[in-house]
This record gives C-alpha cells, sequence and structure tokens, in this order.
C-alpha cells in the first residue's frame, strides 16, 4: 500500500479497479442471499433489516471511494499542470540563453570537459568560465550536474 501512496498514477489504476470489483463484490453476495438462501431463511424484520444495512453499506462504500477516485484524479490533474509549467517554465529561461550560451550548454550536455570546450569553441577558459556562470545563473542550477540531470 505504501507503494500506492508514493506513485498517484498507480493508486489511480488501483482505484479504478476498487470500483468494479467493489460491485461485483456487493451483486454477488446479494446473489448467493437472494438466490441461494433466500428460501431457507425465515423473512422476519430482521432480515429486511440486515439486508437494508448491506445495502446502505454498500452505498456509502461506493461513495467513499468515488470520492477518494474523484480526490485523486484532482491530484494527478495538478501534478501534470505543475510539470507542464515547470517544463514550460525552464523553456523560457532556456530561451533567455545567448546563442553562445546556447552551444556551450550542448557541449556541457554532450559531457565535454571545459578544455574539450575551449578547443571546440575557439574561447579562452575564462571566457568559457563566463558562460558557464550565465547559464547558471539564468537556469537556477548550481552545478554542471543539475543541468545535465534536469535536460537529459
Amino acid at each position: 500500500m505504501r507503494t500506492l501512496l508514493a506513485n498517484p498514477d498507480a493508486l489511480f489504476r488501483f482505484q479504478k479497479i476498487l470500483l468494479p470489483s467493489y460491485a461485483l463484490l456487493f451483486i454477488g453476495a446479494a446473489y448467493i442471499l437472494f438466490g441461494e438462501v433466500a428460501d431457507k431463511l425465515e423473512w422476519n424484520e430482521t432480515v429486511y433489516v440486515l439486508v437494508l444495512i448491506m445495502a446502505a453499506s454498500f452505498g456509502i462504500s461506493f461513495a467513499w471511494a468515488r470520492i477518494e477516485y474523484s480526490k485523486v484524479r484532482v491530484l494527478m490533474d495538478k501534478l501534470q499542470t505543475a510539470e507542464k509549467n515547470k517544463e514550460t517554465s525552464l523553456q523560457h529561461r532556456l530561451n533567455q540563453l545567448s546563442f553562445k550560451e546556447k552551444e556551450v550548454l550542448n557541449h556541457i550536455l554532450a559531457g565535454k570537459s571545459n578544455k574539450e570546450i575551449c578547443a571546440t569553441l575557439f574561447i579562452e577558459h575564462s571566457t568559457l568560465k563566463s558562460h558557464i556562470n550565465h547559464i547558471y545563473k539564468k537556469l537556477g542550477f548550481n552545478s554542471r550536474k543539475e543541468i545535465v540531470l534536469a535536460l537529459k
């Protein structure tokens, strides 16, 4: 159950299965009660109360499951929206980079060292460090590792 709570998508799939399963179990119980056992029961007030309690518990449980299903759906929508906003925000920040900074960023993502980048772009090491610092500042990262993890 802990893994279901940690993964909203799995929880959502679980709840999609839970509602129909619960309905089938209730229908099966009602069939056994009315189809198989009904002729053997002495139909008095107690049996009617039992049937009403069973129906009420089904209704309440089904409503609860439906509410929980709706909550998970809302959380999934919020999560997807937040993820889209994060991607949009990162895309906006990437668009703020200059042409040369984008070139440096591509080399960083390719896993090249500072020395290799300087040789490829024909720039001084101090200029490269300046470009890298601008990239960190504009994208809001503190290290190459963060950049690679976010953009790969």
